[in-house]
This record gives structure tokens, C-alpha cells and sequence, in this order.
């Protein structure tokens, strides 16, 4: 089981109890049993009260201790981020560094071409003889017709049907018949018409721009290169799906204008083109139709998507095409030609940097701050699906901090969390606090004063025999006094009383609701449950944890008797069950069971992870609740690593400080030097019945 040596790379430690000894010795007495207040184990109880009340006539009796630590807050992270980052959320702290090379930020300025910078003109527009095409610039061209209005047709292809220079001429000789039947003079084409390569960054916003402003958009199909998957070579459809499996073709579509596409098939007659319907081209040519769709009814006015659903989807199909990469950030700077604001692009970034840059841009979307609170589905998931296990959409999540700067390593600085340490290492006392009552100052008194009882019992039954002797004969006589008797009697049965109703005094004393409770966050590998972390840190088993109701993916709850809803033990589900065993022999880099107590909700929360996490952020709220963000700590880097995201109650806020910004990361890359700083963490040894 935990026992295996070589399965983790932090030392493990037992769980040990912090409680009084008082307490524990008082509750030893009845904790033994599954029902408290059940008789079937009445003699066990008896025989257990003698030593026990003899035990604890060598403690102290006190009143539970009141003193909190850390002002009865959660405990504090005690960090503050130092470094460098690659680009900064404000432009005042953008100083160019060898980290920081671009020294843009978050920008307010919106990027957009009027016209395009290159077009093919056709040499005879108004003949119906070919007479070839002329790559050109705008602006000579409209130098030399100055009262002419341009309208030009935007011809797509893939690469994988157009290659060479034949190719090459039989798109200019497609894109001259397009243009000729829309009423257009020029046409647009990428291969010819992109010729600023040293200036990509810029080309590649006009690409939107560009299609905005077309007049019409077509598609030029030909024969692949290489065979389609099924064999159907010169089907119209089949050409279509190929073409429409290329990224950068997929804003084409929904960026096109009007209601229809025009489709040249070089096989065939060029001059009947084949119009597409837009609203129909989904189903034809997308295999992800389901999403797709609606993307395209929202550029056709049909639905509204927000632009939080609009960038979420489209990022979504985006990923899911193939392209031949330019930069590492393609998919998110396709995605930035469908958005309003638009960041500053740098072909040194990564895919997640890109649309981190994305994030920025569009701010009022707050689109990474929301996805640094989503829990993936596996650890393997692409960060692009941003997928939850809470099922939760990227809209449903509001987050209340803010990113303030993109590091390298897939990493981000943010700010404006509140956040609190886990304690790994052993439990600590906890105090709390209830509400004054008679019954407990009663059973406290009773049971500090309860030895006086058997003292004056004796002293009663010691002098209840007086020896008289006559002071004239010298006789002796011995008279025993009644009262005295009948008062030692009663004082040792009200001893005797107390001696065997000790535990369930000291469950009175120390039983009932925390009115206020010190916060505290405590870690154990493994399946631990309530009972057995109240007597660990309580003394006893005195009911007032319990399973958190949706505190993780593991989490379960259902209706009691009263009608309401309470959380149940997460291993009545097989599924879970499965899980925990499994984790008893998880490898290093595999999904763990663990368990996270915390005292101020005083809940337990079952959670799988990989690695265990030393501090949570509380990042967003959902569904009525706040995520947290559980992360582990790389010192050498000064990075947080989400290890999971639990849910906890709202009123956790009121007991957790803000923190100052924060490097985190989404994703521990595969480097083992962060296995150098051990984690002492507490592990249950084998599983604790309930």
C-alpha cells in the first residue's frame, strides 16, 4: 500500500492526534461504538468509564481554550513573485529585458486594413477572352485610376490541391473567371497577393480584413496530391471536406460575404460554378458540424453568440484542422481575425502565449482568467478543448482576479486572489468557539468538582461512628450516626453518577455547533473520513464534519429524512471506491486520492491529483460557490502548478487574505528537478471504517 518505497517523491508521515489527552481519554470511552447513542454496547461503555474516570482524576479540567492562531484566519502564503515576465498586462512596466524582447502589453488600439496591400488585376476585365492577370499593388493601381471604384473577388484553395506553377496558373486562370462573372476587376489569392514575407505579423490580420471587404468569396478545388480516404477523386464533396479541413480556410467561410459560396471545380466547367449555401456548408464539408454550425449562424444574424461563445467554439474548430505551421500560435491568431481587438503578434510565442496575448486584448471577455479556474477532464487534456468536469461552460465561471503579465513556459502572473496555505505535515490544535448555555456550565462544574463528591463520602462514612466513653465508669460505647450514613451514600451515588455519565458530560462540554472556529486547511494522501478526523483533532467524534456536498469531481450528496441536502461518503459510489484502491498503487506521475479538510466550513473534500497541492486561490465563483485553485509550488521557477480546482463555499472569503501576484502555470512541465524540495505529507495507512 503507502508502504512502497520509490512511488512518490515526498517523505510520508502518519496521522497523529492533536487533541487534550482529557478529551481523548473521556471519549475513548464511547467512540468505540457506531452509534452513540445506541445501549447494545452498554457494557463495554461500563467497563471502559472505571479507567477512564480514574485516568482523567490525574488531568486537568478545563473549559475548551478560545485561543486562535493567525486571527483565526486561514493560514497565510507567504509569497511575493520577483521576476521577469515575457510581456506585461501595462505598458509602464513593459522594460525591454532579454525576457521581455516585444514590450507590448495589453492595447486599446484596433488593428484593421481598409484594403488590401496586393491584388491580381485582370488585363482584360471586360472581355470575355482571357487575357491573364498582373499581381499589383493597390495603391499604383489606384494612382493610375483614380475616379474607379474597386471590388475584387476572394479566391480560397489549400495547398494540398494547388502546388506548383501549373497550379499557379490554373488559380489565376479560376480566379479571372470568378472575377469576371461577379462584375470584379481584380481577385484576391494568397499565394500571390501575400508577398511581404518579412512582415507576416501584419499579413496575417489582413487576411480577415481582406475578406471582409471582398465582394464575393469562392472556392477553387483540383484534384489532391494525395489520394482522399475515400478514393473519391474527382467528387465535389469529398475536394470540399479536404479543403475544409484546412484551418485557415475555416474563417474564410464564416467571414465570406453574402449567402452563398461559389465552388469551382478545376475537373470540370469552369464557367457553372456550383453555389454552396452557406447554412449548408457545415454539414457538407466540417466534421464538426455541432459546433461549427453555430458559428455560421451567428455571422448570418440567425443566433447571437456572445463573444466569450464566439471565441470559445471557434478556438475549439480551430484546433481541430490541420495547417502547416508558420508559428507556434497559428490557431489563436486565425481566431484573432474573428474577434474586435486584436494583440500584438510575436512569432516567438507559443500557441497558449498567443492566446494569452488574446486573453489580454479582450479583456472585458476576461477569457484566461476564466480558464485558469477550469478543472480539465484528464490531466492529458489540450487547453484549447477547455473542457470541466463540472460541466461548467467558460461563461458560467466569474472570475475575481485579474491576469497581469504572460511568462514563458506557458505561465501567466496574476492578481487579485485570496488564498491560504495546506498544511501537509501533521494536524494542529484547533479551537472553537460555542455559545454559552446552562447545560454546559452545569456538566463542566460537575465534573470538576465530581472528586469532592467522593471525598465528602468518605469524610462522611469515616466520622458516621462515634466511640463514647463515660466519664464516671470508663465504659465505652460506639454509636453510629443515620444522617451521616444516608449523606455518604448519597454523595458517593452522585460520584458513582458522574463517574460513569463522564463521557457523555465531556460530549456536552465539548459537543455542539462552532459559532466561531479557527480556519485551517489540512492535506492527507489517501481516503480519510469524518469520524476520524474529528477524534484526531477534536478529541471525539462529535458530529460536526461532514463530506463536502460538491467540493470535487468525487464529491456526492443526497436528501436526508428532513429534506435536506447533506454530502455522503464519496465511497458509496463503486466508481470512487475503484479510484481510491487503484491510487494505493499509483506510480509517480499518476492521478492520486486525497483528502482535504477544512475546519472552518468543517467539510472533507475526496479530490484526485497528482501531486499534492501546498495552497488554493480562490480565482472565481460558480454555480454559488468559489473555485479553488489547488496548486503545487516550483521554488526554483517561483511558479504555482494547478494540481485541480475544488469548489468551496463562499464564506471562505471571509477568512482569507489577499494575496500579491501570482505565477502560475496550468500544467507542470516534464522536468524532475522540481522533485528536490520533498513535501512531508500525512497518509491514512489503511482504509478507517465509518
Amino acid at each position: 500500500m503507502f508502504e512502497r518505497t520509490g512511488t512518490t517523491t515526498w517523505r510520508r508521515t502518519y496521522v497523529r492526534k492533536v487533541s487534550p489527552l482529557v478529551v481523548r481519554i473521556a471519549t475513548w470511552v464511547i467512540d468505540f461504538s457506531y452509534d452513540p447513542d445506541s445501549w447494545s454496547d452498554w457494557g463495554v461503555q461500563l467497563l471502559r468509564a472505571f479507567p477512564a474516570a480514574l485516568a482523567m482524576m490525574c488531568c486537568s479540567w478545563t473549559a475548551a481554550d478560545n485561543t486562535q492562531f493567525n486571527g483565526g484566519y486561514y493560514s497565510p502564503i507567504n509569497y511575493t513573485f520577483y521576476g521577469e515576465a515575457k510581456v506585461w498586462s501595462n505598458r509602464l512596466e513593459n522594460i525591454p529585458s532579454p525576457h521581455n524582447t516585444s514590450a507590448i502589453g495589453r492595447t486599446n488600439e484596433v488593428y484593421r486594413a481598409v484594403k488590401p496591400r496586393f491584388l491580381c488585376f485582370l488585363n482584360n476585365p471586360y472581355s470575355p477572352e482571357q487575357g491573364g492577370v498582373v499581381p499589383m499593388a493597390v495603391e499604383e493601381w489606384e494612382r493610375a485610376h483614380p475616379d474607379s471604384v474597386l471590388e475584387y473577388v476572394f479566391l480560397g484553395y489549400t495547398g494540398e490541391q494547388f502546388r506548383g506553377n501549373d497550379d499557379l496558373n490554373a488559380l489565376h486562370y479560376i480566379g479571372e473567371i470568378a472575377a469576371k462573372q461577379n462584375g470584379c476587376i481584380a481577385f484576391w489569392c494568397a499565394i500571390s497577393c501575400m508577398r511581404v514575407q518579412e512582415d507576416i505579423e501584419s499579413e496575417v490580420y489582413r487576411i480577415a480584413d481582406v475578406l471582409r471587404g471582398a465582394k464575393k468569396k469562392v472556392i477553387a478545388l483540383s484534384t489532391p496530391y494525395a489520394p482522399l480516404p475515400d478514393n473519391r477523386k474527382g467528387n465535389m464533396e469529398a475536394l470540399l471536406a479536404q479543403w475544409g479541413t484546412r484551418m485557415w480556410t475555416f474563417p474564410e467561410v464564416l467571414l465570406s460575404p453574402g449567402d452563398t459560396i461559389d465552388v469551382y471545380n478545376r475537373a470540370v466547367d469552369l464557367q457553372t460554378p456550383i453555389p454552396v449555401p452557406k447554412n449548408q456548408f457545415a454539414s457538407l464539408a466540417w466534421a464538426d458540424a455541432v459546433d461549427s454550425k453555430q458559428l455560421i449562424d451567428h455571422y448570418l444574424s440567425k443566433i447571437q453568440l456572445s463573444r466569450l461563445e464566439l471565441a470559445v467554439i471557434a478556438l475549439r474548430c480551430l484546433f481541430t484542422r490541420h495547417t502547416d505551421p508558420y508559428m507556434r500560435g497559428d490557431q489563436s491568431y486565425a481566431l484573432m481575425g474573428l474577434l474586435r481587438m486584436r494583440p500584438q503578434i510575436d512569432r516567438n510565442d507559443t500557441a497558449f502565449q498567443a492566446f494569452a496575448r488574446l486573453s489580454l486584448a479582450n479583456d472585458s471577455d476576461l477569457l484566461l482568467e476564466r480558464y485558469l479556474n477550469l478543472l480539465p477532464k484528464s490531466p492529458d487534456q489540450p487547453w484549447y478543448k477547455m473542457e470541466d468536469q463540472y460541466d461548467a461552460a467558460l461563461w458560467d465561471i466569474t472570475p475575481s482576479c485579474q491576469v497581469a503579465a504572460i511568462c514563458d513556459g506557458d505561465t501567466v502572473v496574476i492578481d487579485g486572489c485570496r488564498g491560504a496555505s495546506i498544511r501537509w505535515k501533521s494536524f494542529l490544535p484547533i479551537q472553537g468557539t460555542t455559545h454559552p448555555s446552562w447545560k454546559r456550565w452545569f456538566a463542566t462544574m460537575l465534573l470538576l468538582n465530581n472528586g469532592w463528591f467522593f471525598i465528602l463520602s468518605i469524610a462522611l462514612f469515616a466520622t458516621s461512628t462515634v466511640t463514647t466513653t463515660t466519664f464516671f465508669t470508663g465504659e465505652t460505647s460506639t454509636t453510629t450516626d443515620p444522617a451521616r450514613i444516608i449523606a455518604g451514600i448519597v454523595f458517593l451515588c452522585l460520584w458513582l453518577w458522574a463517574f460513569l455519565m463522564t463521557p457523555k458530560l465531556v460530549r456536552i462540554i465539548y459537543g455542539g455547533k462552532f459559532h466561531d472556529v479557527q480556519a485551517a486547511l489540512f492535506g492527507i494522501e489517501g481516503y480519510l473520513n469524518p469520524p476520524t478526523v474529528e477524534r484526531a483533532i477534536f478529541g471525539g467524534n462529535f458530529q460536526r464534519m461532514s463530506w463536502s456536498q460538491a467540493g470535487s469531481p468525487l464529491s456526492r450528496c443526497a436528501i436526508n429524512k428532513f429534506g435536506e441536502r447533506v454530502g455522503v461518503d464519496p465511497r458509496s459510489d463503486p466508481l470512487v471506491l475503484e479510484k481510491i484502491e487503484r491510487a494505493k498503487f499509483a506510480k509517480p506521475g499518476e492521478l492520486r486520492i486525497w483528502t482535504l479538510v477544512d475546519t472552518w466550513n468543517m467539510e472533507l473534500t475526496l479530490f484526485e491529483a497528482v501531486n499534492p497541492p501546498t495552497v488554493v486561490f480562490l480565482g472565481a465563483s460558480e454555480g454559488g460557490m468559489q473555485r479553488a485553485i489547488a496548486c503545487s509550488y516550483d521554488w526554483t521557477t517561483q511558479t504555482f502548478y494547478r494540481e485541480t480546482v475544488l469548489r468551496m463555499p463562499t464564506t471562505s472569503l471571509n477568512r482569507m487574505d489577499r494575496v500579491p501576484r501570482v505565477r502560475i502555470g496550468t500544467s507542470r512541465p516534464n522536468d524532475p528537478k522540481w522533485a528536490s524540495a520533498p513535501v512531508k505529507v500525512a497518509q491514512q495507512p489503511q482504509p478507517v471504517a465509518v
